[in-house]
């Protein structure tokens, strides 16, 4: 109680200095600041790796208020706001004093490169595991052709760890703008190797090639595969695990055909290691096709029967190459890269009996390769695949061995799904390559080229 009395004069004494007529004589409303002639003294700064913008006003006797375009405020000098969307933002400022606030103020914009990283970042780019940063990288050589018609070399610039490619005119497929560097790293047959690399696209972009291959050999490569962009959003592009290949000159390669005019690519962090080194990065599950339990060839025959579709979710689960045993030399799909072409709802059933039915799903079409000629009148000519309307059908199958190989056999103008060309359509003969108690790997064997199919068994 001694304590409160003791206190309470003081405080009161404080009060009454504080309202004195004295010190209130001083306000003066008149005198609210002005922000005319600060224009320079604005100072924002925005740390791009991190999307951290500092707003700053170099003007002493004056308190910002900064008002952002989310409705909130901060009255602070040096004030820090993380922006987690890449784009244009703006900012207001206000001042005040001790007579009051401004009545005017001044909008500052500023810019955020590209939003933040989301999910999965890759491995660690400075780790000493990461063969990529301490190799030797020749500069970019590019292949750029719109419509196949190959112009000028598009713009690039390399900074730290990132490469940026300014392509200002559109392309509109696969390999028309292709990018590709040479590296000093070879890799081995013996050893299994990580792989990461962070892309950004300044606009929408369905699908940017990355391919690791030898440098000498275009068709030996560790991945060939698509990732879709979305517009500044950094995406991570990864392998783990990978079996080794002997390659004694690695080469990365980025296609970007497909993008539209003005598109501005960056492609930073690439790592790539031995994936005995553990660089700490914690690699999240993948949601990968369980393939079961190799069959013999003995087991083929009951192996076989049941209902089968695409197995989608793999690289090089459909593909073309010279021959059946290299079925996916020439071209190899990504996984679900034929989403939109009606493949991946048919459906193949295989009976204990001998029996074959096949379904087109819902989309109620067989997927036609462009050189075909069965029901041409729907190819547009325009050097594209084409879908042709079909009912399902019924058959039957033989499973064929020759030679200690085994081949499916189905009767004249059956349908298996994707239709290469019209020699398959009139032999339908497919060498079985691989078979599990879940997963069938298979190549057609028409001639001059092979196709690549490899299916999963469904309920």
């Amino acid at each position: 109680m001694k304590k409160i009395y003791i206190l309470l004069p003081l405080v009161l004494l404080f009060v009454l200095g504080a309202c004195s007529p004295e010190e209130y004589d001083r306000l003066d409303p008149n005198a609210t600041p002005l922000v005319s002639g600060l224009e320079d003294a604005i100072v924002i700064t925005v740390d791009q790796e991190t999307n951290t913008a500092t707003f700053t006003l170099d003007k002493p006797g004056y308190n910002p208020i900064w008002i952002f375009e989310d409705g909130k405020y901060a009255t602070e000098n040096g004030f820090q706001k993380v922006f987690s969307k890449a784009g244009d933002y703006t900012v207001e400022l206000k001042v005040s004093n001790r007579n009051g606030m401004s009545d005017g103020s001044i909008t500052r914009t500023f810019n955020i490169e590209k939003s933040l990283m989301t999910g999965f970042g890759g491995f660690v780019y400075d780790s000493p595991y990461n063969l990529w940063k301490n190799a030797t990288v020749d500069a970019p050589t590019f292949w750029y052709a719109p419509d196949w018609n190959q112009i000028d070399d598009p713009a690039y610039a390399l900074s730290g760890s990132a490469y940026t490619v300014t392509l200002p005119s559109a392309t509109s497929a696969t390999w028309q703008a292709q990018m590709a560097m040479v590296t000093n790293i070879s890799t081995n047959a013996a050893t299994r190797y990580d792989f990461s690399v962070i892309l950004t696209a300044s606009k929408d972009h369905p699908g940017v090639m990355v391919k690791l291959t030898d440098a000498s050999d275009d068709g030996s490569f560790f991945f060939e595969q698509k990732i879709e962009l979305v517009a500044k959003e950094p995406t991570c592009f990864w392998m783990s695990d990978m079996p080794g290949i002997d390659m004694a000159s690695v080469k990365l390669v980025f296609d970007f055909g497909g993008n539209e005019a003005n598109t501005e690519m960056r492609m930073e962090d690439v790592v790539f290691k031995d994936h005995a080194n553990d660089d700490g990065t914690v690699v999240p599950d993948k949601d990968a096709f369980n393939e079961g339990r190799d069959l013999g060839g003995s087991e083929y025959a009951t192996g076989i029967v049941g209902k089968w579709t695409w197995e989608a979710t793999t690289q090089g689960h459909f593909g073309c190459g010279e021959t059946p045993d290299n079925p996916t030399g020439w071209w190899s799909a990504a996984p679900n890269e034929k989403k939109d072409w009606g493949l991946y709802d048919d459906t193949m059933i295989f009976g204990t009996d001998g029996s074959y039915q096949f379904d087109p799903g819902e989309g109620g079409a067989i997927y036609v390769n462009k050189g075909c000629t069965f029901h041409s009148e729907l190819y547009l000519d325009d050097g594209e695949d084409y879908l042709v309307p079909v009912e399902p059908q019924t058959a039957t199958y033989e499973l064929v061995e020759e030679a200690g190989t085994y081949y499916l056999q189905l009767p004249p103008k059956t349908f298996f799904s994707y239709m290469p060309s019209d020699d398959v359509y009139d032999n339908p003969k497919y060498k079985i390559t691989r078979m599990t108690t879940t997963m069938m790997e298979l190549s057609s064997t028409g001639a001059g080229i092979s196709w690549k199919y490899r299916l999963k068994k469904v309920d």
